[in-house]
């Protein structure tokens, strides 16, 4: 008997082929990551941080802080009055001094960034318009635990109290749609302090209200928050993080900008330049009496148990 179905016989050339596409496909993946990988190496060297801390990041951390660092270039180039001079046309600041002292003098300004954050009783940083930190100190770890890389270009509504969110909001100069969609419920103090860092991460953004800032509202800044830390009261890491209360005092920084169809120009401001002291937990034993104050307990009841005799 015959069959009637065809016979196909394959030939040893056919996986031969096939194995050749694939490892031609394999080398041409590994080659666009090796080329992917070398641009992201090259940009992150062109940050201004310590190669020790540039040659850790990822890829989206790379994106994230470049994004920051030039937003803060603008920043400093557009606001009033302008942080560089160079970009002023000052050429003085090219002109090299010739004196006995002047390679002390190019160290000492070198450094005197470095000098100055060291000797702050705090950290200094820098949030846009939209709440999101474009410069915070790398001094930030030793009072809050947090680093200068986590913090630098997320929300800065990330990493306060859900309570104090409208307060920032405010100083900000931007007004929240709604209350419950800027995050800013009351919580109980309670759970402050046991609140993870992954709690407010979901946090929208309030959106800007007026770009324009008034004649009668002050630049200067000056309120208390509570921000999240990793530290302990021994100064400890610890993986939950808790709150600190913090004296923000700074200015917004605003650029003049001319209204359409109108000679005159208004200040649009562009963030806040603030810095930032966290305030130790008081106890009973740390406030301070003064003569019209006096001392009393009372339990769980609210029933007087001392009082003091003035």
């Amino acid at each position: 008997r015959f069959s009637t179905k065809p016979h196909f016989s394959c030939s040893p050339a056919n996986p031969a082929r096939s194995n050749l596409r694939k490892e031609k496909s394999r080398n041409a993946a590994r080659s666009r990551r090796g080329k992917e990988n070398f641009e992201f190496f090259e940009l992150a060297k062109m940050l201004p941080l310590p190669g020790a801390i540039t040659s850790q990041l990822d890829k989206a951390s790379v994106i994230r802080l470049t994004i920051s660092y030039l937003h803060m270039r603008t920043f400093a180039s557009q606001g009033d009055p302008p942080w560089s001079p160079l970009l002023e046309g000052d050429n003085n600041c090219n002109k090299v001094r010739r004196s006995s002292h002047s390679l002390a003098t190019d160290m000492f300004e070198q450094h005197l960034g470095a000098h100055l954050l060291q000797s702050l009783d705090g950290f200094v940083f820098v949030v846009s318009q939209e709440g999101r930190f474009l410069y915070i100190s790398e001094t930030v770890s030793i009072y809050l635990g947090l680093s200068q890389v986590e913090l630098t270009g997320s929300s800065v509504f990330d990493y306060i109290h859900p309570a104090d969110h409208v307060e920032m909001a405010e100083r900000l100069g931007i007004r929240p749609h709604l209350r419950a969609e800027a995050g800013c419920h009351t919580a109980p103090e309670s759970a402050s302090s046991s609140a993870s860092t992954s709690s407010l991460a979901g946090t929208p953004e309030p959106a800007p209200s007026s770009p324009h800032s008034s004649a009668d509202d002050p630049p200067e800044r000056g309120f208390f928050i509570r921000m999240k830390s990793t530290l302990t009261k021994r100064g400890l890491h610890v993986k939950s993080s808790g709150y600190k209360v913090i004296h923000v005092t700074g200015r917004i920084r605003c650029r003049p900008a001319l209204v359409p169809g109108s000679a005159h120009s208004v200040r649009r401001p562009m963030g806040l330049v603030a810095l930032a002291h966290t305030l130790p937990p008081s106890t009973l034993n740390e406030v301070r009496m003064e003569s019209h104050m006096f001392v009393f307990r009372v339990n769980m009841d609210l029933q007087v148990t001392y009082c003091e005799n003035r």
